[in-house]
């Protein structure tokens, strides 16, 4: 007989992983107990197959769950005398927390099986899916810890929940119609708010009419609409006041998105994956979506349903006569209950009351499932500050009482040589740590203004947030706070340092300096596009990488505006070996969003006050001659005209050059336009690309984009296809970027480069430019858990103190 404890850290809570140690166990008739503790899973088995108890936990262990360490020490014999799952215990230390995860194959089949007794309730869920990171209040991950506690179960949910052979057992969010969460349906009217009955039906019945509804669900808010109902999301678009941005969509399967977009077999796998991310995929041509879905743009965001409610509001049965049973044509309802269920497939359900068998068609195609939020405010979550925050905005509200512990957005992705790249990290994926290759001091990475999220490090883990957002308002730093506070207590860590950015008046700087200033720490200001590929050199686990950054804004050392850098770094320093010739920004912030004053700078820089010219261009239909006059004339004084060498100005000031975009009514709208041209299919070409000129005069090589500007005009002037324009545009950067990389790697004899910045979300850059590295013998390195954006920012800063703390 042998008896081994056993200690496994990862993310092994809220995963099923007592429930499948307790049956392992069982199997090879073992005895001992598991119980969760702070830092993880312990366990005590007793018996004669110990070792084959050990290889199944090893290589098979439960779907959800990340095993990062196992320790075990032999101990005497104790003589159990049966396995149990006892009390968690709670003690110094950490351990992960589970993401939240996608309603999975059995939930589903239960929730449309009219004999089940969660059938049609919006909060089914089992050990294999449901809510974790939302409901989360503290570790251990038991009931008491989370925002079902207030829930108390029913004997049968009870009984399930202590059941060894039940997938319920020890689900901590488990519930029923009898005991559990339930929705509500309210709408407004003059007299305010008024319950309707039969809250599902009636919410498909109001989003049919045309009508916007706010609703409640894992992380947040939505607002919801139908997609295919033009004045319906006209009009959400002008009640959210969010101008030319984007919406997101969720569709029911993958053939309804397939009616839309393009999706390849890697784009399907990622669309139907457990963390269900919302996808940005290639418009199809004969795309029938309303224009203002996604104005300027190739892409739309899909994703498919992840909660209950979500197949609920593509599949409720809605009353025509008796509507109570479906299923699926030729099928016995045995073999329904047995058969997998593809959920790229239709929904197919079982009939209680014949035997035809019919297939249920979804009541829509897509849905518009937009965050709930007022512009640049986080995502809300309370029922309470909905009704008072989104009343102006949504027509009925459709709300739950399971309390949101943490708020999270929907993770938005592209795909990227078969796996997943990030545009923004949430939902699904937080708060997954990233691993460093060695244990590091406790640090906290403040993150930048933009796109702001944050890290901490622990141990030899990094953990970053979930989006925040902009830094702009009290009720995102307020976010902020909440998170940090609520990942400072789950991963039991209180920061020794903090890394910020080098901005001093940003508003993430502002906070970290006085929460330094506070607790008596050290603030280490750091410089944006080093803190860009010092996140790709923890994700690639290195200690000096030359990369790339590409963005709009980033303060430099030398108090311009940086952001077309190609940097050598290391952990304790970085040196800056190119950049575009700065451009001069007339109006400063202003020529941020007005792309016209970009273009009119590039203008006189290349040709110099040429009115002739500039009365030729698009430009000139949309901004008076006197505000053009006005343009050139600041432009000459520095204090109100900044030198930017960002790359994402350059391509502002092309989009508008040749007519695309004027004004960026969000982040990036004229180079998401000026992208969007670029046909399906085009690949580099590096005959297809303007001339440039490198100026090797200082020790920091100049990129001079005088010649290309003349070249676009040329080409536009000469009335050339504005796709073609795009195209050899991006085959210039990608140019520069080649020769740049060869002439480095000649002089520094590195082999691998770091692509970084928020440019490189750009989809037909990044892929184009990491199959060119590659064919001249150079490993690109991109981001593989986190974005290119600044959300990056805080993974690097943390990297940096930590690393510099050690040191």
């Amino acid at each position: 007989m042998k008896r081994l404890h056993i200690e496994v850290k990862g993310v092994v809570q809220g995963v099923g992983f007592r429930p499948f140690v307790y049956n392992l166990a069982k199997s090879f008739n073992l005895k001992g107990f598991v119980t969760n503790t702070s830092k993880g899973v312990i366990i005590e088995i007793e018996g004669e197959r110990v070792e084959e108890f050990m290889s199944k936990l090893q290589n098979n262990p439960p779907p959800l769950a990340k095993i990062y360490s196992i320790e075990k020490a032999e101990l005497p014999p104790n003589n159990y005398k049966i396995f149990e799952i006892i009390e968690s215990i709670d003690e110094a230390g950490f351990t992960h927390v589970s993401e939240d995860v996608s309603i999975c194959e059995d939930c589903l089949r239960e929730l449309f099986t009219p004999t089940d007794r969660r059938y049609l309730y919006p909060f089914i869920n089992c050990t294999n899916c449901g809510p974790r990171y939302t409901i989360t209040i503290k570790v251990p991950y038991d009931r008491p810890n989370t925002t079902m506690a207030v829930f108390k179960m029913c004997p049968e949910c009870l009984s399930e929940y202590k059941d060894p052979n039940n997938r319920r057992f020890h689900a901590q969010p488990n519930a029923c119609p009898v005991c559990g969460p339930q929705v509500r349906l309210f709408t407004m009217t003059d007299k305010g708010l008024k319950e309707l009955n039969n809250p599902v039906s009636e919410t498909i019945k109001l989003i049919k009419e045309g009508k916007i509804l706010a609703i409640r669900g894992l992380g947040g808010f939505h607002l919801c609409c139908d997609a295919k109902n033009e004045e319906a999301v006209e009009e959400l678009r002008k009640r959210k006041k969010r101008s030319n941005k984007p919406f997101a969509l969720i569709s029911p399967t993958v053939e309804a998105i397939e009616k839309f977009c393009l999706v390849s077999d890697e784009e399907r796998k990622i669309l139907t994956s457990k963390m269900r991310p919302i996808v940005l995929l290639r418009k199809k041509p004969e795309c029938n979506f309303p224009g203002s879905l996604a104005p300027n743009n190739a892409y739309l965001g899909f994703m498919l349903p992840y909660t209950p409610l979500h197949y609920l509001l593509f599949y409720y049965p809605v009353q025509k006569g008796d509507s109570s049973s479906f299923s699926l044509l030729g099928m016995t309802e045995e073999e329904i209950l047995h058969r997998p269920f593809a959920f790229g497939s239709g929904l197919c359900f079982a009939s209680a009351q014949n035997d035809s068998l019919t297939q249920l068609q979804p009541h829509f195609d897509a849905l518009v499932m937009t965050s709930g939020n007022i512009s640049e405010e986080p995502i809300i979550t309370k029922n309470e500050e909905a009704f008072e925050k989104l009343s102006n905005v949504a027509d009925a509200f459709l709300i739950h009482n399971r309390d949101i512990f943490m708020r999270v957005d929907d993770s938005v992705v592209r795909e990227l040589e078969g796996r997943i790249y990030f545009i923004r990290r949430a939902r699904g994926f937080v708060p997954k740590a990233i691993p460093l290759k060695e244990e590091l001091p406790e640090v906290l990475g403040a993150g930048a203004d933009l796109k702001n999220t944050f890290t901490l490090i622990k141990s030899d883990y990094a953990i970053m947030s979930q989006h925040i957002g902009d830094m702009e308002n009290l009720e995102t730093i307020q976010f902020y706070e909440e998170v940090l506070n609520n990942l400072k207590s789950v991963y039991r860590t209180e920061p020794s340092a903090v890394g910020h950015d080098f901005h001093p008046l940003y508003f993430s700087t502002t906070w970290a300096k006085e929460y330094a200033e506070k607790r008596g720490i050290p603030a280490f200001a750091l410089q944006h596009h080093y803190c860009h590929i010092a996140s790709l050199m923890v994700e690639h686990g290195l200690d000096e990488l030359f990369g790339i950054a590409f963005d709009g804004t980033g303060y430099g050392t030398d108090e311009t505006i940086w952001g077309s850098e190609f940097l050598y770094c290391t952990v304790t320093d970085f040196q800056r070996l190119a950049h575009l010739r700065p451009i001069s920004l007339p109006g400063g912030e202003n020529a941020i969003k007005e792309c016209s004053r970009i273009a009119l700078s590039l203008i006189d820089d290349s040709f110099g006050k040429d009115m002739d010219l500039i009365k030729r261009l698009p430009l000139y239909k949309v901004v008076s001659e006197e505000k053009i006059r006005q343009i050139l004339k600041i432009k000459n004084f520095s204090q109100f005209s900044p030198l930017s060498s960002g790359m994402g100005r350059l391509f502002d000031g092309i989009s508008s050059l040749i007519g695309l975009c004027h004004y960026n009514t969000h982040e990036a709208e004229a180079a998401i336009a000026l992208e969007s041209l670029i046909e399906q299919g085009m690949e580099f070409s590096e005959k297809e690309s303007y001339a440039f000129g490198l100026n090797f005069n200082s020790d920091i090589i100049i990129i001079d984009w005088a010649n290309m500007i003349k070249a676009v005009l040329d080409d536009f002037l000469n009335r050339k296809l504005l796709s073609y324009i795009s195209w050899k545009f991006h085959n210039t950067i990608i140019k520069i970027i080649l020769e740049l990389t060869e002439y480095f790697r000649a002089k520094f004899g590195f082999d691998t480069v770091g692509l970084s910045g928020g440019v490189f979300q750009n989809a037909y850059l990044i892929r184009e430019t990491i199959k060119s590295l590659r064919k001249l013998g150079i490993k690109p390195l991109y981001h593989l858990n986190v974005p290119s954006n600044d959300a990056c920012i805080s993974l690097g800063q943390a990297y940096i103190v930590g690393k510099r703390l050690k040191i």
